[in-house]
């Protein structure tokens, strides 16, 4: 039942990064660089678990 949180855990540090590339680092390019295939991650997680629990 773990196995659940993985994506929460994930998807929260995904965020942080982001905020980090944000507000910290103002890099524009490194944050497309890491926002792309951040939000593709967070897509599979999503039709995998959609269709895990349906």
């Amino acid at each position: 039942m773990a196995y659940s949180y993985i994506p929460i855990g994930l998807i929260s540090v995904f965020i942080l990064v982001v905020l980090y590339l944000l507000i910290i680092k103002k890099d524009l390019k490194k944050l497309k660089a890491v926002l792309y295939p951040g939000l593709f991650f967070i897509a599979i997680w999503a039709v995998i678990y959609y269709f895990l629990l349906k």
